[in-house]
């Protein structure tokens, strides 16, 4: 045998080719080189079809592929697919033209055994696919916010109770149908739910039977946003959240045309666990927060539990800028630390802040959330920072937050958005 041919190895431990795949991206520009992954030989292939498969990226000529391997005929003859039961996560949110509702309805079927989340389309998603849907019962995650077809709370309520493990949901922004005497039994939410996002047409008959039945909801439920509903006002929204006042911690109040400058300036309040609050500043104004004059930071132990604040421009333009919420506002509450446990604050650049006072009000409000505020709370062990563990002796904040892991982890963040 030639001494000079090249040698080259037939076969891989598991292990690394596991090393190999774990260096691909899973996102949709490198699903390509995944699948040559799989088609390297025998080995390689069985070690990452599942990936593949797991949580496929469907655009284009991928979704009609996917279907015909997935969904090989609709003859009960015709034997199954396998590769069905990889399919994890089925997001149809670029499904516009090329999908229909039978075949939605005949991959849900097809995947409703390992199905986790499931993202519906826009337009091929309508009363045909419930009843597939309600089998899914290993469904975690469940978002209907693009389905544009009218959805009859009926089917929904009967299919929420098959899917005991719910955690997320996301109720779609069109119009809803409400049949004859569908409340005769209580509509009754999935008993692990966390997260609800209501949209569309949620007032009425479907708001009102929520505000009337809070025990309905189940003790997990911590996270809800309200958006894009155009009909919804104070009135519908602040019985809402205050029946839920004992576990939301999390609140997404955004795109809700009707509610007045204002009228949500003593949500801290109504809800004295949220930690997370996602707002329009349009909402809000001088008096947010509804501080008491007496509050100073010799009361800090009484600072509200507020740790995320996002202020996004809703593009109303009813707003009275002399009362608007503004920079000097915030940082009066963080200054006085009525917002004392502030972590992290998150601005739209729509709202102008940048450019007020030439950006030297915005600079202060950065140096108080970091240099004073998070430097306090982390000398003095409050909060968050109580159980960090122990420090490199005579280690400062300032070298804390930025030569280690936790600190810049755990460091307060002022954070612009460029597109809101």
């Amino acid at each position: 045998m030639d001494i000079d041919q090249p040698q080259y190895a037939n076969y891989l431990p598991d292990e690394l080719v596991l090393e190999i795949l774990n260096y691909i991206p899973r996102d949709g520009r490198h699903q390509p080189v995944l699948a040559n992954f799989c088609a390297v030989n025998r080995q390689w292939y069985d070690v990452g079809i599942a990936t593949l498969y797991e949580n496929p990226h469907l655009c284009g000529h991928r979704y009609a592929l996917f279907v015909r391997t997935i969904c090989p005929s609709i003859l009960p003859r015709i034997k199954k697919s396998q590769l069905a039961g990889l399919v994890k996560v089925l997001n149809l949110s670029t499904i516009v033209h090329q999908g229909s509702k039978s075949t939605t309805a005949r991959l849900l079927g097809r995947t409703k055994p390992s199905l986790e989340v499931f993202i519906a389309p826009q337009a091929s998603f309508a009363i045909n696919c419930w009843a597939s849907l309600s089998k899914c019962t290993r469904l975690r995650t469940l978002d209907l916010s693009l389905v544009s077809e009218a959805i009859s709370y009926q089917s929904l309520s009967h299919t929420l109770k098959q899917l005991s493990d719910l955690q997320r949901l996301y109720l779609p922004r069109c119009s809803t149908r409400y049949d004859v005497n569908i409340y005769e039994n209580r509509l009754v939410w999935p008993p692990r739910l966390e997260h609800l996002a209501l949209s569309g047409s949620v007032s009425g008959k479907f708001l009102w039977e929520m505000t009337k039945q809070p025990d309905t909801f189940p003790p997990t439920l911590s996270s809800m946003s309200i958006l894009h509903c155009p009909s919804l006002d104070y009135n519908g929204i602040k019985p809402l959240l205050e029946n839920l006042s004992d576990t939301l911690t999390t609140v997404t109040l955004r795109d809700l045309p009707s509610v007045k400058q204002g009228r949500f300036n003593q949500i801290l309040d109504w809800l004295p666990h949220l930690t997370d609050l996602t707002i329009a500043a349009d909402y809000i104004d001088c008096e947010f927060g509804m501080r008491p004059q007496s509050f100073s930071p010799l009361h800090w132990q009484h600072a509200k539990p507020l740790e995320r604040l996002t202020l996004l421009n809703s593009g109303n333009n009813d707003v009275d800028p002399e009362i608007a919420f503004s920079i000097p506002d915030i940082y009066d509450l963080i200054d006085c630390r009525f917002l004392g446990r502030l972590r992290r604050l998150t601005i739209a650049k729509s709202l102008g802040w940048e450019s007020q006072g030439e950006g030297a009000e915005l600079e202060a409000l950065i140096e108080l959330l970091v240099d004073e505020l998070d430097c306090e709370n982390w000398e003095k062990r409050r909060w968050h920072y109580a159980n960090i563990g122990p420090v490199k002796e005579k280690m400062k904040y300032r070298q804390w937050i930025k030569t280690t892991s936790i600190g810049r982890r755990m460091r307060a963040k002022l954070v612009i958005l460029d597109r809101r």
